[in-house]
């Protein structure tokens, strides 16, 4: 896990204020909140409160076409509904906070089911975390 941390940890600390988006509508303060959400969700300290429009079919493909899959509006950094930002500093170091207590659960963790695919198994998680982060830094350039 130690790995997957650092090199996650590394392409986080490249970001800064000034980092434009590739895609989507969110800036790069935006995607630090969106992002720490998601770990918070799987950590038990966020709920959903909507449900999801698309099916998994959908997800996948959209997916797969490398396009933007809606989040839940809970979690929507553009409307709003998201974890508001504070500093940028401190949601880099919150993000990287949350991050490392998501990888390090215990595979006994009771994770909640996921907001399209319902309940995963603990390496599911892992591989929809990886998923997740990567794209919202690559959406950045890092």
């Amino acid at each position: 896990m130690n790995d997957r941390l650092n090199l996650f940890i590394e392409r986080i600390d490249k970001l800064t204020p000034l980092h434009s988006p590739k895609y989507g509508k969110m800036n790069v303060h935006q995607m630090l909140c969106h992002c720490t959400d998601f770990y918070r969700l799987v950590l038990g300290e966020k709920k959903l409160e909507d449900r999801p429009t698309l099916s998994v079919k959908e997800v996948f493909i959209l997916a797969k076409e490398r396009k933007t899959v809606p989040a839940s509006k809970s979690m929507d950094q553009v409307l709003g509904k998201g974890t508001p930002p504070s500093t940028f500093e401190n949601d880099i170091a919150l993000l990287k906070e949350k991050l490392a207590a998501f990888l390090n659960l215990d595979h006994e963790h009771d994770f909640p089911p996921h907001f399209y695919f319902g309940k995963l198994e603990p390496q599911k998680w892992i591989e929809v975390s990886d998923y997740h982060l990567n794209h919202h830094l690559k959406q950045f350039g890092v």
